[in-house]
């Protein structure tokens, strides 16, 4: 899908600059940067329920310890299937 956006004239050539330095075309600097916020943005509020909710992040904890635990005596599967 593609969309319409204005960017104010610096934000824009910011963009480009940006984009340019990293070898990339603009539309794929803006898509990879707004992907990025995004995925900060979720983890904040995710950091952010957890607080509120503390008894989940310790289920959570106990179950990465878990994990870790069952892990440890495993071999790398990947390439099984």
């Amino acid at each position: 899908m593609t969309e319409t956006v204005s960017l104010s004239a610096d934000t824009l050539a910011r963009a480009r600059s940006a984009a340019r330095d990293e070898g990339v075309p603009l539309s794929v600097w803006l898509e990879r940067t707004v992907r990025r916020a995004a995925l900060r943005n979720a983890a904040r509020r995710e950091d952010e329920w957890l607080a509120a909710n503390p008894e989940v992040r310790e289920e959570l904890d106990d179950f990465d310890r878990l994990a870790d635990t069952l892990e440890s005596g495993w071999s790398d599967l990947t390439g099984a299937a």
